[in-house]
């Protein structure tokens, strides 16, 4: 790709756009070690400082690491930090409602997914669904006990299994990023329930939906278990 010239005044800003664009485009793929400051500087037209300004914030960032007397090297996605999502998640003036929908777009994707895993009898499939129904178990003794943090602990183990289960590492990535939210999000909705064996009933219900092998059941089943969180959220 053709290198353009930095006339912003935003010189960092406009450092990083180019070097994102570098990698965007495939010119450097993981692994690879990008040109030097000075190699940088001078394609770019902009000081050295500028140049080794965007690179401290892409390694903070995750997408680059820089080692002394080596170079720096774009960085494979799982290194990827959390932190622009997390202070996505903290600076919004909804934070919750919008993590929920963000947790329910990537699980239910997760869940079609593991139907057709579980439908063609494949192994992975086969643990999934024993882990599931053994969370499920486990939340029943929580629940008939009182053991509250031990229920919130096996609810959120439960969707992770889900996630987990599809294969997707970029979904396991941000469930993991979501964590601290979700565990909130669990604990909140949790203290609505008079009767707290409804939720093991609750996610034996998404269990039976995944083992119809209908991924409509699934959509139903998952969309009431949202709606009802966000319900019991509300009444908070």
């Amino acid at each position: 790709m053709a290198i353009k010239k930095i006339k912003k005044t935003t010189v960092v800003e406009q450092v990083m756009e180019q070097i994102k664009a570098l990698i965007s485009s495939g010119a450097y793929k993981p692994g690879d070690k990008i040109p030097t400051e000075l190699e940088l500087s001078e394609s770019f037209g902009v000081g050295r400082s500028s140049i080794r300004e965007a690179i401290k914030i892409f390694n903070y960032l995750g997408v680059l690491r820089s080692q002394a007397a080596k170079g720096t090297f774009v960085q494979e996605r799982s290194n990827i930090s959390s932190e622009s999502l997390t202070w996505s998640l903290l600076l919004g003036d909804d934070e919750l409602n919008e993590m929920i929908d963000l947790r329910g777009s990537i699980e239910i994707w997760a869940m079609f997914k593991l139907v057709d895993e579980i439908a063609s009898k494949s192994s992975g499939g086969n643990i999934v669904v024993k882990d599931l129904k053994t969370i499920v178990e486990k939340m029943r003794t929580y629940a008939t006990n009182n053991e509250r943090d031990s229920l919130i602990e096996a609810d959120f183990k439960f969707h992770n299994a889900i996630i987990q289960g599809c294969s997707n590492t970029l979904f396991s990535s941000l469930f993991k990023t979501l964590k601290s939210f979700l565990y909130n999000e669990i604990e909140q909705s949790q203290l609505d329930y008079t009767d707290l064996t409804m939720i093991p009933e609750e996610h034996e219900l998404l269990l039976d939906a995944l083992l119809s092998g209908k991924k409509s059941s699934v959509y139903s089943a998952y969309s009431d278990h949202i709606l009802n969180i966000k319900e019991r959220l509300r009444n908070m």
